[in-house]
């Protein structure tokens, strides 16, 4: 019932928006012509005229004919259909014309929230409305580093980031793991790790000089894409390095309390052991969320004549980078996780 009441409420709240919102009422659609450029890439192009009635603002209920053009690749347009919602910007001052900005989809967003919401709660219960609310924290969060950042013109953006970190950390890990010993060694690992992988990355820049770097390549940077990337190492890299720290930690603490006799140096190697098990796995997924990243952009530049190197420095490069930051961070964190929690969880000396 929550679902469905979500899914109506999405669907009449345009009085909830500033911008004009409209509802796509009739389609007709017109001939299909075929562009072929000098790369010979083949795309086709039909023109369509849509029949659209406002939902919101003075011109609420008022029914207007705009034209749209779609391509069948929809690199940059999109075709409309009879039912969708769509924001609108005025053409002219008296508001006689108008053009569709792009779809309205807080339908598909809200649904997809409350149902990743509904599988938690139903498979992890309690577990599962932490893990919500750890979400809802971090989201909270990172909107109040980026207002601040916004308040200091950019000035202070890495120590800003580096003090977002901590807090991401401290906030998941208390909520997640409670506060117990397990969450002052993942605590520790994860700040230890994040940030000597980054310190790692910095001092290679150091010594080869940043050779090779194009960091106007960052997307959608126009004044400071360097601080950018760089706060995107240490917010990317922490991700996985929790994860392996809270798998070892874990781990650990059950043998702890399953065996309270053990010795504080099998311990160690247990967690060793644990970490070399889940390394592979993690660095692969790392490689596989950068691919998906950059696997468009990439096969753009190549459609359009660039060749393979070239694509690469362009597309690939920073993020290959700090998949190798993050993928140096899983790696030093394993001894570090395993030495604290022979330090911190026990077993015997």
């Amino acid at each position: 019932m929550t679902g469905i009441a979500a899914l109506v409420l999405t669907r009449v709240n345009a009085t909830w928006y500033t911008q004009p919102v409209g509802q796509v009422i009739a389609v007709k659609t017109g001939s299909t012509k075929k562009n072929l450029d000098e790369h010979n890439n083949t795309d086709y192009q039909t023109r369509q005229t849509l029949t659209v009635k406002m939902l919101n603002g003075a011109n609420r209920g008022k029914t207007y004919r705009t034209g749209n053009v779609y391509t069948r690749s929809g690199a940059v347009d999109q075709q409309y259909r009879t039912g969708q919602q769509v924001f609108i910007s005025w053409q002219d001052k008296a508001r006689t014309k108008l053009a569709i900005t792009n779809q309205k989809r807080d339908t598909v967003i809200v649904f997809l929230i409350w149902l990743v919401a509904v599988v938690l709660l139903a498979v992890m219960r309690w577990q599962g409305a932490i893990a919500i609310l750890s979400v809802v924290a971090n989201i909270a969060l990172f909107l109040l580093a980026i207002q601040f950042e916004l308040l200091r013109y950019g000035a202070s953006m890495l120590w800003i980031f580096a003090a977002l970190n901590v807090l991401f950390t401290l906030v998941t890990l208390l909520l997640i793991l409670g506060p117990k010993r397990q969450f002052l060694v993942s605590s520790i690992a994860t700040l230890g790790g994040t940030f000597l992988a980054y310190g790692i990355f910095v001092l290679v820049l150091q010594v080869t000089g940043g050779n090779g770097l194009h960091y106007e390549a960052v997307a959608y940077a126009l004044q400071q894409p360097k601080p950018i990337f760089w706060a995107s190492i240490m917010i990317g890299s922490l991700g996985a390095i929790m994860d392996e720290t809270s798998d070892i930690s874990s781990a650990l603490a059950q043998i702890v309390i399953e065996t309270p006799d053990v010795h504080r140096w099998q311990l160690f190697r247990s967690g060793m052991t644990v970490g070399r098990e889940i390394v592979g796995p993690l660095i692969s997924i790392l490689f596989l969320i950068f691919m998906a990243d950059t696997f468009p952009m990439a096969v753009l530049y190549l459609n359009n004549g660039n060749s393979f190197s070239q694509t690469f420095t362009w597309t690939m490069y920073l993020g290959m980078v700090q998949s190798l930051v993050s993928a140096i961070g899983i790696v030093v964190t394993v001894p570090l996780t395993s030495f604290l929690s022979m330090l911190f969880l026990g077993g015997r000396k």
